[in-house]
């Protein structure tokens, strides 16, 4: 599939206590030259290696704007969350957060995470 993802969080930088305001955006682009549906629903999200349930809910529900199942090519389609932060990290550290689909994977994206 054609489909090159990229995935921003905001901010990356954080406090327990701001996990709130922790935003996860996923986008995917058609680089082909055909529309396709991305399939979007089956990306994952790993934190530190371990699979997100709390994201897999996240973007296999809710409503889509039609380009989420019809992309057309050289078009692009994103998705912001801003309630993950506290279902996907639970203590300070330092977080490595890889989005994937496939053979398809984002460039993986920091998140320190202070007392």
């Amino acid at each position: 599939m054609s489909i090159r993802l990229r995935l921003d969080v905001e901010p990356t930088s954080l406090t327990l206590a701001t996990l709130d305001q922790l935003k996860l955006t996923l986008t995917a682009r058609n680089v082909g030259m055909a529309i396709v549906d991305p399939e979007l629903h089956r990306a994952r999200l790993t934190v530190n290696g371990t699979p997100s349930k709390a994201f897999a809910n996240a973007v296999g529900n809710g409503r889509r704007e039609e380009k989420w199942f019809a992309l057309p090519a050289g078009d692009e389609v994103a998705m912001t969350w801003s309630t993950l932060g506290e279902r996907l990290i639970f203590e300070p550290g330092d977080y490595a957060l890889a989005l994937s689909l496939d053979e398809n994977a984002a460039e993986p994206v920091t998140v320190v995470v202070a007392p």
